[in-house]
């Protein structure tokens, strides 16, 4: 079986500092843009995963007209 490095755990609070915007933005605006996000329950807390949300940037980066490639 071929395993992806999923990365780092990180709760909402880790990822919102990670990205430099607030947890408000990043449950209300980017989980429902299709960030990738694991909850363990209905009503659990959202772990995201360090890798995964990278490759979801730059993916989106992709994108956008004139995003940058670093």
């Amino acid at each position: 079986m071929n395993e992806m490095n999923l990365g780092e755990p990180l709760d909402i609070r880790a990822l919102s500092v990670m990205l430099g915007c607030s947890a408000w933005t990043v449950r209300h605006k980017l989980v429902p843009a299709g960030l990738p996000v694991f909850r363990f329950s209905p009503s659990g807390k959202l772990t995201f995963f360090r890798d995964q949300v990278v490759a979801w940037v730059l993916e989106r980066q992709k994108q956008q007209k004139g995003g940058i490639q670093r």
